[in-house]
């Protein structure tokens, strides 16, 4: 994300809704806040520095949830944008299912992950997978999910290897690539 964190939107969808889920927002809380801060973050005290930061915090149940038994869904809202990720549990294994306004399905493991918004047409991610393999970075899974033909498409690429913030931008040089986007799992 890009910004300051100003609000945060939970959402509880299926079958998890009956459950005491505030260890769920806790973790929430830490697991973000960790990523914005050095200071030493817990579940213990996540709540108490959101508050001190004007952190807005906001939840809602859903009994309804189309897909997956139970859904977890993450608004964040920073002072530049606005990132909506949804998570799943399917097979004992965690899902991440959406990305703003696009159903995905990986399972985050280790390693780094890169997401592109790019428009869906032909040699997009040739060109891309061309500049990690000059770049001797590893492509371990890939992803695609778009709204429309020839539209706005959403890649993510398990990555082996980080990349730099060079490579990162010579990817935003091609041809109806928008953003570029390092992720560390």
């Amino acid at each position: 994300m890009e910004g300051q964190i100003t609000n945060l939107h939970i959402k509880y969808s299926g079958g998890i809704i009956s459950y005491d889920l505030s260890p769920v927002k806790m973790s929430v809380l830490s697991g973000l806040l960790r990523q914005v801060t050095e200071e030493r973050i817990s579940l213990v005290n996540a709540g108490l520095f959101a508050t001190q930061r004007g952190l807005k915090i906001s939840e809602e149940k859903d009994a309804l949830c189309q897909n997956y038994p139970a859904l977890l869904t993450l608004t964040v809202n920073t002072d530049v944008e606005t990132i909506t990720i949804s998570g799943a549990v399917r097979d004992n294994e965690t899902h991440i299912v959406q990305i703003n306004d696009f159903w995905v399905d990986i399972t985050p493991t280790e390693g780094y992950l890169l997401l592109c918004d790019h428009l869906d047409a032909p040699g997009r991610l040739g060109a891309i997978g061309t500049m990690l393999g000059k770049a001797n970075i590893n492509i371990s899974a890939m992803h695609s999910s778009r709204q429309e033909r020839r539209g706005k498409q959403l890649t993510i690429l398990a990555l082996d290897e980080p990349l730099t913030e060079e490579q990162r931008s010579e990817i935003l040089t091609l041809p109806d690539v928008y953003t570029a986007k390092v992720v560390k799992i």
